[in-house]
């Protein structure tokens, strides 16, 4: 069996909502006409930031999310 090599860290960012992940699940059923949440996770300081949404919504007006409330 080969020997594992050295482990490094991996660089972090130094600013918050710098390095993101944003995941859409959609709900079971609706819920006051909308039908899906949005959750966008800063990795910095771990924040979790939910917006409960439209399925019509098109990608820009979750860059509109991103960019507006967060």
């Amino acid at each position: 069996m080969k020997k594992a090599g050295e482990l490094y860290l991996l660089e972090t960012s130094k600013e918050l909502w710098q390095d993101i992940s944003i995941d859409i699940i959609k709900l079971l059923s609706k819920l006051n006409d909308k039908d899906i949440i949005v959750v966008i996770v800063d990795w910095f300081i771990k924040m979790i930031r939910l917006k409960i949404i439209t399925t019509t919504i098109l990608s820009k007006d979750i860059v509109k999310i991103y960019r507006y409330e967060i």
